[in-house]
């Protein structure tokens, strides 16, 4: 975090450095004015822990699809990372082509479910067990300070670039489904739930052009670069347990409710007799465990990306 927030410091620092680009052409700009812009457009986050736990969880299987390809049915997906976005910004020309911005955007959500039958065959019989992910992200409405730095490069058009802050809220909410059907037909069930939230400050940096119909309405279209991660999630885990027996009958279950924060490590499937990458809320960093967890770290959710808009300014006074 501390190289993103120094290449946010030095890109704001650019800004101030470019005042000498301002031409003749913002005198009109160098009056205090008001507008509003509203933004629409489309962008992408990295995502991070949650996506990339999904994709070990796929990949231990690719041994079974080679070599008995019939035994492996389905695939474990990782959440889609783009997202549809809009923005509503007040802004304050300051003059001399400096301008101050306070934005909203909307909420984002990712989610997706997916499946996978995996299938043992040895000397005690058949069993199958048929898992079920589904996973989904909450991000709230991001709040966001923004300082730009405008020049013209044409009568009607203007070249501005900007950095600021935002203050990002997100949840990641996952619910795990595991399904045993042993030789004899006797049958396990295991769900596990977690709920977690963070929160973060982060830094973006950006690109603007502004096309002038007149001196109150303007059409813009945007880039923007986001580093941002939320590093610390806490919440509530519930794993449940349900055994039923041969005919169907039910036996037995349990539950264990968790508090604590949610970490990221490796540890074994045995399943498969692979390690893989595993999500846990534990009340302290889990360092034993019938898994052998290692590369134990808090998990994270990586907002960094990339967000391509267009909009519409209007000058309100």
């Amino acid at each position: 975090m501390k190289k993103e927030w120094l290449f946010s410091f030095a890109y704001i620092i650019i800004l101030f450095l470019c005042l000498p680009l301002a031409g003749e052409n913002e005198k009109s700009s160098r009056t205090h004015s008001f507008n509003l812009v509203i933004r629409e457009g489309f962008g992408s986050i990295a995502v991070g822990d949650l996506n990339t736990t999904l994709k070990s969880i796929n990949s231990i299987y690719d041994g079974v699809r080679s070599y008995h390809p019939e035994r492996c049915v389905g695939e474990i997906k990782e959440i889609p990372n783009n997202y549809v976005d809009w923005e509503v910004e007040l802004q304050w020309t300051i003059g001399s082509g400096f301008i101050i911005g306070v934005a909203v955007s909307g909420p984002t959500r990712l989610h997706d479910r997916s499946f996978l039958t995996y299938t043992i065959v040895n000397y005690a019989g058949t069993q199958t067990e048929n898992n079920t992910y589904d996973s989904e992200i909450k991000i709230s409405p991001p709040i966001k300070l923004n300082v730009y730095r405008s020049f013209s490069i044409f009568p009607k058009v203007n070249l501005s670039i900007n950095g600021g802050l935002g203050y990002y809220q997100a949840r990641l909410i996952q619910s795990f489904t595991w399904v045993v059907r042993l030789p004899l037909d006797a049958h396990v069930i295991e769900i596990t739930d977690f709920d977690v939230s963070g929160s973060r400050i982060g830094v973006h940096c950006g690109a603007q052009l502004e096309y002038k119909f007149n001196d109150r309405f303007s059409m813009l279209a945007e880039g923007q670069f986001n580093f941002s991660r939320v590093k610390h999630f806490s919440g509530t885990s519930c794993m449940t347990f349900q055994i039923f027996d041969e005919q169907g009958n039910f036996v037995n279950s349990w539950s264990l409710p968790t508090e604590g924060i949610l970490y990221h490590y490796i540890g074994d499937d045995f399943s498969v007799g692979k390690r893989r990458e595993k999500l846990i809320v534990s009340e302290s960093p889990p360092e034993l465990g019938y898994d052998l967890p290692s590369d134990v770290r808090e998990a994270f959710l990586d907002l960094r990306g990339f967000a391509l808009r267009i909009g519409l300014k209007i000058r309100l006074f």
